[in-house]
């Protein structure tokens, strides 16, 4: 750590950090503009400090920048679950409206008067069978 730094020094450790810059931009972690950052000197981007301590800010971008994505994604989701809430009651109100409007719309119905005594027998139900070979479709 005492040794004076050479020009060989910094330039290895310059390249180092632009080559692990673009592997991570290639994977997706570093996005274009942190990228130029990066050889643009800028945000704390410092090629003459130790690989180690560059290594260390760059899993510290990667981080940052994978947890903005991941709230980002998350705000979205519950952006889209409330929508889904909103949208279901706004279906259950709309389908209540219809079914009241509906009620008003229909005549009243009054219960046929039978005659008193009258027997009232069952009608059987009509039995549809389908068509075969050689047999027309029919009811009965």
């Amino acid at each position: 750590p005492r040794t004076p730094r050479t020009p060989a020094e910094y330039a290895a450790r310059e390249s180092w950090l632009h080559r692990a810059a673009m592997a991570a931009h290639w994977r997706g972690d570093l996005s274009a503009r942190q990228l130029g950052d990066v050889f643009g000197r800028r945000a704390g981007w410092d090629p003459r400090r130790h690989p180690v301590e560059q290594e260390i800010a760059l899993a510290r971008a990667v981080r940052d920048g994978k947890l903005a994505g991941y709230r980002a994604a998350a705000e979205r989701e519950r952006a889209a679950w409330r929508d889904a809430e909103v949208a279901a009651a706004a279906a259950a109100t709309l389908s209540a409206e219809a079914y009241t409007a509906a009620a008003r719309l229909r005549p009243g119905r009054l219960p046929a008067a039978r005659a008193a005594g009258a027997a009232h027998r069952p009608v059987p139900a009509a039995r549809w069978r389908p068509a075969g070979p050689g047999r027309p479709a029919e009811v009965g």
